[in-house]
Order: structure tokens, then sequence, then C-alpha cells
């Protein structure tokens, strides 16, 4: 890896109980601008999707007030609502990745990050992987890089644009998910 690239995807709409992540971030993959003006995903890329679209894909919504399984989150979320932890990450992060992959090419990335507080008092909130996909953990190093751009992307990540594509890390890229 000589360098990294990070391009936040515009557009993506709010999913929707039963849509199919991979299917809804597909188009916007497609027409993704990145800075040397090449376009669209590579079969290379590492995209990085915020859980919270993840969750909603999969309905997990709840009446805010209850808060049954202790995760919260309120960012983008209407005041009546709240928003369960998504389940099942890492097969839901070989689906989207075998999705991406049908639809591109190659042999994408998938991570599924969420948000958790740094152990250092006053040091905000730190994108994490739930689970990746088509990325090689068992080799020296590899749970550290998939956090590693996870952090990066979340710099990124909005509620408004939960979706980044990393390039630049294909040497930890697998055909395996």
């Amino acid at each position: 890896m000589t360098s990294l690239q990070a391009v936040a995807v515009p557009g993506i709409p709010t999913l929707t109980s039963g849509d199919d992540v991979a299917a809804v971030i597909a188009p916007h993959l497609a027409a993704l601008t990145w800075p040397d003006a090449s376009v669209g995903l590579r079969g290379d890329d590492i995209v990085v999707i915020a859980g919270k679209i993840v969750a909603k894909a999969q309905g997990r919504w709840h009446r805010a007030g209850e808060d049954p399984d202790g995760f919260r989150t309120r960012a983008g979320i209407p005041d009546q609502l709240g928003l369960k932890a998504p389940v099942d990450v890492k097969r839901e992060a070989g689906q989207i990745r075998r999705g991406l992959a049908a639809r591109f090419g190659g042999r994408p990335g998938v991570i599924i990050s969420g948000s958790g507080r740094s152990c250092e008092p006053g040091r905000g909130v730190l994108d994490i992987a739930l689970a990746a996909a088509g990325i090689d953990a068992k080799r020296q190093g590899g749970e550290a890089v998939i956090d590693a751009v996870a952090a990066a992307a979340g710099v990124m990540i909005a509620p408004d644009c939960p979706v980044v594509v990393v390039r630049g890390v294909a040497d930890v890229l697998t055909w395996e998910d």
C-alpha cells in the first residue's frame, strides 16, 4: 500500500425494512467520482457501510424509551423511535459483498461499521468494524487493518452519507467471506 483514498458516496436514500442494501447502494457506487476523475467501484475497493443503514434494512426499529438491548442511536432517527443494533452482521456483510461482486466484478471488501466511545474521556466517538467480508482478518495485522479502515471511513460517514469507499488496501482482500 502506497496511498489510501476514501470517498463518501452521496445520494444514498433512507433504507426501509426489507431493502437489499447492495441493490440500493449499487447505482450510487457506479456513479461515484474519484479525485483522479475515474468513476465507479473497482473490484479491489472496500465499501464501508454504517451499521445504522443495515439495521434499518433489517427493520430493527423500536419505540423511544424501550431500549431492549441497551443499544441506542439518535443521529438521524425520529424522536419517537429508536434503532436497535443490526443482527448477524457477518452474514449481512457477506451478502452485501456478494451482491456488489455480482454487479461490479472482482472481489470488493465490505465492512459494516459502528461507532463507540473512546476509552479515554473527552476523546469522542470512533468508528470500528462490526463485521467484514472479503477481507483477510487472519493475516498478520488483518483485524487491525479492518478497524483502521473503518475508523478512516468513519471520519466521512454521516447520517446523510452512510457509505464510504476506500481504495488502496487491495492486498488485504480475499475471495472468501
